[in-house]
């Protein structure tokens, strides 16, 4: 059995402490008097830890770079960009575009239906359908275009 002795005890010196031990405690109450130290010396660890942990956790609960994290969150321009393109909506921008000559067109129509009466009344519904396919066509396109990658990705 390894036994380290304290630097300034001899063995001697220990050999007699724990005869006087022995003499005024008893062979009897030695076991509890060592469980009584035992359980002293394991307190005093507990409570060392406790103080450790009192001293380091309020060290932690200082993180100096949360501040600039969430100041840089708050200022995140990304943020602002997609709110813009949210928004918008392209599509709309190009019908609107296209509706204005269209309607003028149509106005204009019917302003020749208005003049000439009942004798072109086939040719104005003619002009009239090929009005609408070039509408859903032109609308059609638009959204493809867009679909295909004309449109910032989000």
């Amino acid at each position: 059995m390894l036994v380290i002795y304290p630097a300034f005890l001899e063995f001697k010196e220990i050999m007699i402490i724990l005869v006087v031990a022995v003499v005024i405690f008893g062979p009897n109450k030695i076991p509890e008097i060592a469980r009584g130290l035992g359980q002293a010396v394991r307190k005093m660890k507990e409570a060392t830890e406790d103080i450790k942990q009192e001293i380091m956790n309020p060290v932690s609960d200082l993180d100096p770079t949360k501040e600039i994290r969430e100041t840089i969150a708050d200022l995140d321009p990304t943020k602002q960009i997609q709110d813009a393109f949210q928004s918008a909506d392209p599509s709309k921008d190009i019908t609107r575009a296209l509706e204005d000559p269209i309607n003028d067109f149509e106005k204009s129509v019917m302003g020749m239906e208005e003049q000439e009466g009942t004798a072109t009344d086939q040719p104005v519904k003619d002009i009239k359908e090929t009005i609408e396919i070039a509408k859903s066509e032109i609308e059609i396109q638009a959204e493809q275009e867009l679909g295909s990658g004309g449109s910032v990705s989000r």
